[in-house]
Formats: structure tokens, sequence, C-alpha cells
């Protein structure tokens, strides 16, 4: 069977202070300790992967370089897809969960429920349908590459991976994804299934209020 795991980046500045960071900004990887991108290493040399992708944007692909150069089994390439690249949050990029929800917080109800809204669109959020769509052709485009029974391994974010695994499985009761953590999907003839969701259970430390901050 065709798998596909999918982490979301490691932490970044933004992150720990609740900014929404979407495909317009980049806030730099923390790296004064490796400890989690060693136990992810560690964790995903327990499978074989034939290929792996990452979303261009800096993070995503920090990440996928400090994951990949801890593993044992050797990695050659890295192959970049724009449609894993994080949603578009427009002019709210860079701000705070806190000051939307007090500034606009029917809009923000909008964006957390990832529902397209005129207002959305007027401040250059990007259109979920879309941006799901563009996400599942991703992982359509992977699953087409490998042969039967191979892995791929995919470095992306967490608001588009999670509205993006919804869209492949049809499952709609997906939670945010956490920094470093794995989603494995399965691939039948029918389509995808979750096999693994928000894995996390590799890492020593883990933040119980992270998640997606564009989410209520």
């Amino acid at each position: 069977m065709k798998r596909l795991f999918i982490i979301r980046h490691g932490k970044t500045q933004w992150n720990l202070e609740k900014r929404l960071q979407g495909a317009g900004a980049n806030s730099p990887l923390l790296t004064d300790d490796l400890t989690g991108y060693e136990q992810l290493a560690a964790y995903l040399d327990t499978y074989r992967f034939s290929q792996v992708y990452s979303s261009p944007i800096e993070r995503a692909v920090d990440t996928a370089k400090l994951v990949t150069l801890r593993m044992k089994q050797p990695i050659d390439d890295i192959q970049l897809l724009p449609d894993l690249k994080e949603l578009s949050f427009g002019e709210w990029e860079g701000k705070t969960k806190a000051e939307l929800i007090v500034a606009q917080p029917d809009l923000f109800k909008q964006l957390s429920k990832r529902q397209n809204d005129p207002g959305l669109t007027a401040i250059g959020v990007e259109d979920f349908n879309a941006a799901q769509q563009r996400y599942v052709r991703a992982l359509d485009q992977i699953t087409a590459s490998l042969g039967p029974d191979e892995n791929a391994l995919i470095f992306s974010h967490g608001g588009i991976s999670q509205l993006g695994i919804k869209g492949a499985t049809g499952n709609q009761h997906l939670l945010g994804l956490k920094n470093l953590s794995t989603s494995i999907l399965g691939v039948r003839p029918d389509g995808y299934y979750v096999d693994v969701y928000n894995q996390t259970a590799y890492l020593n430390h883990v933040d119980l209020n992270e998640g997606n901050v564009s989410i209520i």
C-alpha cells in the first residue's frame, strides 16, 4: 500500500507569539534545541521513503533539511511543490490571534471555520476551496509518482495540511496539527484514508495548547 507521511514544520517565533503565519510570511525556525528534530528523524527511520517533498516556504524546507540530515537512510533529494504551501492570510499575516478576535471577531470566526467571506477576500485571504483543491492536487501528484507499497515523506504547514487532509479523506472531524507532528494517509483504490493523525508520541515535550493559530 502507498502511504503519505505529512509533517508539520518545526516551531517558529511567530508560533510562540500566536501570530498568523501563512504563505505571505515566514518566521525562522527556533533551533536552540534540536532534540525534537532528532526524535522525529528516529521515528521516521522506522519506515522507508522513496521520495521526499516540501512546501517551498523556508520554514518547511528548513524543517525537511534538519530532519532528513538526521535520518540514517539516505535522502538524496527534497522536491519542492508550490501546492504544499500554507494558506495565505493576506493583510492578517503577522497579526496575533488575540488582537484579531478583539478587533474583528465575526470575520475571524469565518476564518476559523474556513468559510469564504467577502470581507476575507477583501483583505487578501486565500479562497479556502481553491486552497484545499491545490493541496489535494499535490497529494494526487505525489501518489501517482509512487510505486506499489512505496512511502513519500511530505513537509508542509498546519493550516493547509489540516484543510487538505479533510478534503482528501472526507474526514471533517480533524483538529489542529502540532509542530513536528506526523499524519499518515493510506492510499486505497477508492481514495485516501487517515491511518495516523497528529502523531507526537515520539516527542519528549509537546505544547498542549499548540495548534492552528487561525482557529478559535
